[in-house]
């Protein structure tokens, strides 16, 4: 297939991210296109790092759904999103805009799905936390009511989606793969815990 060309890409794909919603088949549409046209990966990320300038602060998020997607195969894609993902989870969640409070719940499931993925590498997981430590969603500041229903909407998909997501694995994981992500994952026994567990052997 021959590659198209990047200005037409351009075009295309900004349009495509004018018209991205938090709805997984418009995101699926959108990442595939990405993915497609691999090759004008960096003419395509300036075209997203435009695009987030000028756009909203809701519906940023949205870029971070589509990106998150992308990542899901191994592509030129992968080591730009890792060298930018910090920044744009700071543009999709800025401290100095309440409406960026709206955008924190689901900005934070993304990054522990890609903490339990070993998406990134610790420090950028751990810099996208700091980012994010302390912060509480204040609800939908600023967006209209018929744009609160339709994220509730996205938001249950979403939910739905990520319940699946979890028990996706890789198909050349070795089994004891799993099992060590989950032992990382868990958290060591607190007093809490021991006092559960005399209760429930009492």
């Amino acid at each position: 297939m021959e590659d198209m060309d990047p200005f037409e890409a351009r075009l295309l794909f900004g349009n495509m991210l004018d018209n991205l919603t938090g709805a997984q088949p418009t995101i699926d549409r959108v990442s595939s296109f990405a993915l497609k046209n691999s090759s004008l990966a960096d003419d395509l990320f300036e075209c997203i790092n435009e695009k987030l300038t000028k756009m909203p602060v809701p519906p940023r998020l949205n870029i971070l759904l589509m990106l998150d997607g992308i990542l899901k195969q191994n592509t030129p894609w992968t080591s730009l999103i890792e060298r930018n993902v910090v920044r744009l989870v700071a543009h999709t969640t800025p401290k100095d805009d309440p409406r960026g409070d709206a955008n924190v719940v689901q900005t934070r499931k993304l990054v522990d799905g890609w903490r339990r993925k070993h998406t990134f590498s610790q420090r950028i997981l751990d810099e996208m936390d700091e980012r994010l430590v302390g912060r509480k969603s204040m609800g939908e500041g600023g967006m209209r009511h018929q744009d609160i229903l339709k994220r509730i909407e996205e938001d249950r998909e979403r939910h739905k989606r990520h319940k699946e997501d979890v028990w996706i694995r890789k198909a050349n994981e070795e089994p004891q793969d799993e099992l060590d992500l989950y032992w990382d994952t868990v958290s060591e026994l607190n007093e809490a815990d021991w006092m559960e567990i005399e209760t429930e052997n009492a």
